[in-house]
């Protein structure tokens, strides 16, 4: 059993859970798309555990943005980057491990990418919202799916599964799928440490053969509330994880 996980953007209480229901559940491999660190008030913590435990972290936009020094980012986002790039670079061991990161990466079958095919750390994959997006969705994956059959991708903090029979989205009434040999899907997976789907909950996805599970987890969100307001980052960066925005 394999874990797919995103966004986790230095929330290690998130991350805890997810890695202890993980390891409850059997995973075996943990994939990462991108995104660790960012917003969040423990990058060094998430670091360790990603570099150390993952298979696959690839390059997010803020790994790109904390790297670079280069971004469009927001106010708060723009602080928070420059406040955890101060924690990571003394570090040379993490800071080359960040650098050396991958845009993408491919397993069997599967693409892995932080935000889509077309552009592997910026773009978006958007659930659609019409019947003339939904027929684009479709498009893609008939058009440009070649050479794998399943993108996992990350950046929008949403969790759905976009398929040639329609849009999915996971609820606690549903929330197993099963994806047969060449059957072509975009899977986005949600966020560990920042959801905004107005659920609060951690979000990630396994898949165990075929099946492809998407789980929601409670955690102690109000201590990384508390550590986002001590590090002296934005308070909307704390508010923000009570109301999963």
């Amino acid at each position: 059993m394999i874990a797919i996980l995103s966004d986790i953007h230095a929330n290690w209480e998130a991350l805890s859970v997810v890695m202890e229901r993980c390891e409850a559940l059997g995973v075996t491999q943990y994939l990462c798309l991108g995104d660790v660190i960012g917003y969040g008030p423990d990058p060094l913590p998430v670091a360790k555990i990603a570099s150390g435990r993952f298979t696959v972290s690839l390059m997010g936009n803020h790994e790109e943005a904390m790297v670079s020094g280069k971004h469009r980012f927001n106010p708060h986002a723009a602080q928070a980057i420059n406040w955890t790039r101060q924690q990571i670079q003394p570090d040379a061991t993490l800071w080359s491990w960040f650098q050396a990161r991958k845009t993408f990466a491919v397993k069997g079958n599967l693409l892995m990418v932080h935000g889509s095919i077309y552009d592997p750390v910026h773009d978006y994959v958007d659930e659609p919202e019409n019947p003339i997006e939904a027929q684009q969705m479709i498009d893609t994956l008939n058009k440009d799916f070649s050479g794998f059959d399943i993108c996992f991708a990350g950046h929008n903090h949403t969790p759905f599964m976009a398929t040639t029979m329609g849009t999915m989205v996971p609820h606690d009434g549903h929330r197993q799928f099963r994806l047969p040999k060449g059957h072509k899907a975009y899977v986005c997976v949600g966020s560990v440490g920042q959801p905004r789907d107005r659920d609060v909950r951690t979000s990630f996805a396994t898949l165990d053969g075929e099946v492809l599970t998407f789980h929601r987890l409670d955690y102690d969100l109000r201590t990384t509330q508390e550590k986002i307001r001590k590090a002296g980052l934005n308070e909307f960066l704390a508010e923000r994880l009570g109301e999963g925005i």
